[in-house]
């Protein structure tokens, strides 16, 4: 507890000797837009359909996929005040694709569980994933002496939509669909100034959502289709870091993000059991490179 107090003294007194003529250390713009374009990792929760004659998993995804991230930012200074106006929205996508058995395979059926036999023949999974959201930030900067020292708050929306399909001998097995939606809202530390000679931003965000999730299968070969809903409250940890630097008059610069999400759906099978849906931890990184349009 003294710790605490220790560091929220320090904090309260660095802000109280600041300075409070701008919002940045590193710009007195009053208005930025930059857009991102960059690599996308996602370790999200696993994927298995079926298992063969000896239990081992078949038409499995450990959905550790890289892919495509792309961003675009807003940032509205309010010069001669602290506070500044923060937008972001996104959109990534990943997808794989794994080759299964060919003889002795079986699943258990979404809509009752029971134990079904594959048709023989080449088995394939692709599974696809799209991450998309946005972020509305609110923030106030206080200019110490060790850069610029900033809180605030954020609206915030994350979807994630995932497929899996599956065929067996080229025809259609099953199509199954994972889709969540979270809303909620972020509270935030920043800094920003100059890290190795570049202007630099780091932030660290806290989350807090109410996850929507929605389970859905087509039918191919297999029959009958499965439609579940689950809620639930998750939590997120992201931090990211961005440097820029001028290009030939041009502000061109690199973002590393990361974002850990305690909960996020799966699909989870049980003998003689309707498909549910449970959670499990994931995580998303992001490596941008980005121009000051």
């Amino acid at each position: 507890m003294s710790r605490v107090a220790f560091s929220l003294t320090f904090v309260f007194c660095l802000i109280g000797t600041s300075t409070v003529w701008g919002q940045s250390t590193i710009s007195n713009s009053p208005f930025e837009l930059s857009t991102g374009q960059g690599l996308w990792g996602a370790f999200l929760p696993a994927y298995s359909l079926g298992e063969d004659a000896g239990g081992a998993p078949a038409l499995s995804d450990s959905m550790d996929a890289l892919g495509y991230h792309g961003d675009l930012k807003m940032v509205r200074r309010f010069l001669g005040t602290r506070t500044s106006f923060e937008g972001r929205a996104f959109y990534a996508t990943a997808e794989s694709t794994a080759n299964g058995g060919d003889s002795n395979l079986s699943f258990l059926n979404p809509s009752d569980g029971s134990l079904t036999a594959i048709p023989p023949g080449a088995t394939r999974l692709r599974s696809n994933v799209d991450n998309y959201g946005f972020d509305l930030l609110l923030r106030d900067t206080w200019i110490t002496r060790f850069g610029g020292l900033s809180a605030g708050c954020a609206f915030s929306y994350i979807g994630f939509d995932q497929t899996f399909n599956s065929t067996a001998g080229g025809a259609d097995l099953l199509r199954e669909k994972l889709d969540s939606d979270l809303r909620g809202g972020k509270g935030f530390v920043g800094w920003d100034g100059c890290f190795c000679g570049h202007a630099t931003n780091i932030d660290l965000l806290f989350g807090y959502y109410d996850m929507n999730a929605s389970y859905g299968s087509e039918a191919g070969l297999n029959g009958p289709v499965a439609d579940q809903e689950m809620t639930k409250n998750i939590s997120t940890i992201e931090t990211n870091f961005t440097t820029r630097r001028e290009f030939r008059e041009i502000q061109v610069g690199a973002t590393i993000g990361m974002t850990y999400f305690t909960d996020l759906p799966t699909i989870q099978r049980n003998v003689g059991q309707p498909v549910t849906i449970g959670t499990d931890d994931a995580v998303t990184l992001k490596f941008l490179f980005e121009i000051l349009l």
